[in-house]
């Protein structure tokens, strides 16, 4: 099944593109679909969604076509959905 990818605020700049896609099998979890589309990022995207165990960040934000998602909840993905990946914003 095809997934679109697409990146927001500071990880759009990380991946170096607005939007990709990528092929996954239908039982793929979110937390392997992150993995996926680290892995074929750059090395800066790699480091900001995943952490040193190989799980995705605590800041990281997924939306599944428009919809606020936790990484660890289970979810049914279709061919064609979005999911759009980007991180939470801090300063002061």
């Amino acid at each position: 099944m095809i997934i679109n990818i697409r990146f927001d605020s500071q990880v759009r700049r990380l991946a170096e593109c607005n939007q990709t896609s990528i092929e996954v099998d239908e039982a793929a979890s979110l937390k392997q679909i992150i993995r996926c589309v680290a892995e074929r990022g750059t090395e800066s995207l790699r480091n900001a969604l995943l952490d040193e165990s190989q799980s995705p960040r605590s800041s990281l934000l997924v939306f599944i076509n428009n919809e606020l998602i936790a990484k660890d909840q289970l979810v049914t993905l279709h061919d064609g959905a979005e999911l759009t990946l980007t991180t939470l914003i801090s300063g002061g």
